[in-house]
């Protein structure tokens, strides 16, 4: 029983940081097809302040989308220091893969 609960608390950590991927950071620098119209995205700005929204539009000098609020938001291309998006496919692709390998894998 110690077993199980230890392959799911890893595949629980595993499953948490692996379920973000930079689209944009420091290597990355910004442009216009960076991200892609209607996903969710995580900005961190040069003021180390975080914004999760949707975004509706992209041009080359502002981000436009909404929040969970609806509320609309812009933000200036230059401001931005990284960006983020939620993928779970491969989140959940890693979790499978840790918790089989636990289990198949002879000790």
């Amino acid at each position: 029983m110690k077993n199980l609960y230890s392959i799911f608390i890893v595949s629980l950590v595993l499953l948490m940081v692996s379920c973000q991927s930079r689209v944009v950071s420091v290597q990355k620098p910004f442009n216009k097809n960076s991200l892609e119209l209607y996903k969710r995205y995580s900005f961190q700005l040069q003021d180390a302040s975080n914004i999760r929204m949707q975004v509706l539009r992209v041009d080359a000098e502002n981000v436009y989308g909404k929040n969970n609020d609806d509320e609309q938001i812009v933000i200036n291309a230059s401001e931005i220091r990284e960006v983020k998006k939620t993928d779970l496919f491969s989140s959940v692709a890693v979790a499978l893969a840790a918790v089989a390998a636990v289990i198949f894998v002879p000790i």
